[in-house]
């Protein structure tokens, strides 16, 4: 089952053609796609998060596309990747610990500029 949410927004020229970001959880997987062509943006989740369902969810991709998978080598990431890699797409695999020097105290990003104390 894939649950998702879509709205548009502006893009700069971009070389790829999709950016999509996944979440992987024990019980499902989250998303977050960019088609950079059209700015059409989509949210949703696959559930359950297992191999099949994310082979099923990976079909709405037309082979050919540029598509750029990006992820954090957490529990159950391999699976997605060869996945992934099936179909002829891009997979980029962040370092969960490389990660973390990158999030602020409450694991959003670090301000750029000083803040007041």
């Amino acid at each position: 089952m894939v649950d998702h949410a879509v709205s548009k927004t502006e893009l700069e020229e971009a070389p790829m053609e999709m950016v999509i970001g996944l979440d992987l959880h024990r019980s499902q997987i989250t998303f977050k796609t960019v088609d950079l062509r059209t700015g059409e943006v989509q949210r949703g989740r696959i559930y359950p998060g297992a191999r099949e369902a994310v082979r099923e969810w990976l079909d709405r991709f037309e082979p050919g596309t540029d598509a750029h998978f990006a992820l954090e080598g957490t529990t159950g990431w391999r699976f997605v990747v060869e996945e992934i890699q099936r179909r002829d797409l891009t997979a980029h695999l962040a370092d969960p610990a490389e990660l973390s020097t990158l999030r602020g105290p409450n694991g959003g990003p670090r301000p750029t500029t000083p803040t007041a104390s």
